[in-house]
């Protein structure tokens, strides 16, 4: 008797494979440098420490790098940047929200600080998303997918 999978399990397998070999290519230190570098001046309105407030940014920075790095399909048959950014905008514009509502929500700055704020989270998630397609893409050219 045969094993029977669906085509959504083997896509998941392989998304899963896919991901694990682009994350060994993620640096935590370089997420944690450019981190710093971008939200040190937003850490006198936290209310949290600066450790948790991290976390959750790395985990976004992440998630945006996978993002980046699963749209480098597209680029590597020849598709441009400008038309794979439309197609992941709005997965990256909720990333960038979810990051924004998070530092909106433990902080006590003033309104005049919020849009710098916004700016930095749209500036640290649309870097890893371009490390994710730059590192995708360098994958797949090297038929390593």
């Amino acid at each position: 008797m045969n094993v029977i999978t669906t085509f959504r399990e083997k896509q998941y397998k392989k998304r899963i494979t896919f991901e694990r070999k682009v994350l060994r290519e993620l640096s935590l230190n370089g997420l944690k440098t450019e981190f710093t570098n971008l939200f040190t001046p937003f850490f006198q309105y936290s209310l949290l420490f600066q450790d948790e407030i991290q976390d959750t940014s790395i985990d976004i920075a992440i998630e945006a790098f996978l993002l980046g790095a699963e749209f480098s399909r597209f680029g590597y048959h020849g598709e441009s940047i400008e038309s794979i950014k439309q197609r992941s905008e709005q997965a990256e514009k909720r990333l960038i929200d979810t990051l924004y509502e998070y530092w909106q929500f433990w902080s006590y700055a003033p309104d005049e600080v919020h849009l710098s704020l916004q700016t930095c989270c749209d500036a640290f998630v649309q870097r890893w998303w371009r490390e994710g397609f730059e590192k995708g893409q360098r994958r797949y050219k090297m038929r390593l997918h």
